[in-house]
């Protein structure tokens, strides 16, 4: 009777340890969704977003941290890392203040030229104030074009 209870309490254990190990796979093979496919919570400008932040950084955040912006504004500059990574700087020359967008596809940036205006579409995932007051960066990630640069 007892190792008939046992490999019940036993067969039951691994199917429950199978069930785990197949959700921590999915998990953390799972691939986040494109950001072509998400609708934009809020459509604006550079410079209305970074005025958002700087008039009032809580209030900012809790309306566009996290959440599909659709920004657009003049090219400032297209900065590169050491891993490749391309950036677009958004906002007004006059200005030290930006909206850096982290591009998702790097291919996209090679016909992007300064002093052109472009519309991007990205993830809002903070706000870099500097403490001098010298300038500010609003940073968007996983940015896609959402049309072709305008002359």
């Amino acid at each position: 009777m007892l190792p008939n209870k046992l490999s019940k309490y036993l067969l039951f254990a691994v199917l429950i340890l199978m069930a785990v190990g197949i959700y921590v796979y999915r998990e953390y093979n799972r691939k986040a969704p494109d950001t072509s496919d998400l609708a934009a919570a809020y459509e604006l400008t550079g410079i209305e977003l970074i005025q958002a932040f700087q008039n009032g950084e809580a209030d900012a955040n809790s309306r566009y941290l996290g959440k599909v912006l659709a920004v657009s504004g003049v090219i400032k500059s297209v900065d590169s890392d050491s891993a490749g990574t391309q950036t677009l700087v958004l906002g007004d020359t006059a200005s030290m203040s930006s909206v850096r967008c982290i591009m998702e596809k790097t291919s996209e940036v090679a016909s992007y030229a300064v002093g052109k205006t472009i519309a991007v579409k990205g993830i809002c995932t903070g706000y870099n104030a500097d403490d001098m007051g010298l300038g500010a960066d609003v940073i968007l990630n996983r940015c896609i074009s959402q049309n072709s640069v305008k002359p």
